[in-house]
């Protein structure tokens, strides 16, 4: 008797687990172009899927509400779970892995490329010896937040906000590499926070790209560090993400925009870097407990 194949599963495609599952995912960021990390949202029916090997680094968090009785195999490793909701299992990449479940689920799939880690780590660490040990599901409280919080910036418009999706898959590789690697060890962890000379430039490029769809790579880049260590040191110098400095520029120069001017909400909207008027609108609320047209009214009387 022949040899079962196994399946090479590459998530740069569009489907890439139209061999191994029976329903596409409910919702994927694949048309959003997540740059290195793509988020799917899967409901299935009780199934087995063939032996497969992915290209990528896979984590997969459980939304079911109750207890799903399954079998997985990892890397030849077999074991008996009772998946709850936001458990967490990962499948490191050209690892061998299939699973069987007895009932529908509901569960999220990441997929990291691995260039991601090149980037986000500016070789630190020698990516050819990198190894992410596979996990059979277990909670994870962090993994399922990061999870949770990308499945709300996609559904929220669609495309989500770059910067702040950098960042949550930015966290989830350095937890990866922190819980399952030994290759965190070498990473420096100054706390000196940046130098007022790289601190400026950040500052000064954000503020004269608001209107741009910036991204942490392009911020880490121009000052010349990693994804990981420009999130976190900027975050030591300012008191903010990256992410919530920008968000806070830009509603700073709307209400200045909103004050001195009679531009339209939409131009306006364009002008400080929202995809559109109703993300800038809900994003202007959170912020202010009002809306741009109605702040407008306020400070003009």
């Amino acid at each position: 008797m022949p040899e079962e194949k196994i399946l090479t599963i590459d998530f740069a495609q569009e489907d890439p687990c139209a061999e191994i599952l029976p329903r596409s995912p409910l919702v994927s960021s694949y048309s959003a172009k997540w740059d290195g990390i793509r988020l799917d949202h899967h409901r299935q029916p009780a199934h087995e899927t063939p032996e497969h090997s992915p290209q990528q680094y896979i984590v997969c968090i459980s939304l079911e509400q109750g207890i799903t009785n399954a079998e997985r195999v990892l890397n030849g490793r077999i074991q008996l779970e009772r998946i709850a909701y936001g458990d967490v299992a990962v499948i490191p990449a050209n690892s061998y892995h299939k699973s069987r479940w007895d009932s529908e689920v509901e569960f999220l799939v990441l997929s990291l490329e691995k260039e991601l880690f090149a980037r986000v780590l500016n070789h630190s660490v020698d990516l050819q010896s990198l190894e992410i040990t596979p996990q059979f599901a277990s909670p994870n409280p962090l993994i399922q937040q990061i999870g949770l919080a990308l499945k709300s910036e996609l559904d929220s418009d669609g495309l989500g906000n770059h910067i702040y999706i950098q960042s949550l898959a930015t966290t989830l590789c350095i937890h990866l590499l922190r819980h399952y690697s030994t290759a965190f060890a070498t990473i420096s962890t100054s706390s000196q926070g940046l130098s007022q000379l790289k601190l400026r430039q950040a500052v000064e490029y954000i503020n004269e790209n608001l209107e741009q769809d910036l991204t942490l790579t392009e911020l880490a880049g121009f000052v010349g560090m990693s994804m990981y260590h420009f999130a976190r040191l900027f975050k030591q110098s300012t008191g903010f993400s990256p992410h919530q400095y920008l968000m806070n520029c830009r509603i700073e120069r709307a209400k200045r925009l909103l004050t001195r001017t009679e531009e339209a909400i939409n131009q306006i909207s364009q002008q400080v870097g929202f995809q559109n008027q109703s993300h800038f609108t809900n994003v202007f609320r959170k912020f202010m407990g009002t809306t741009p047209n109605a702040y407008r009214k306020q400070v003009k009387i």
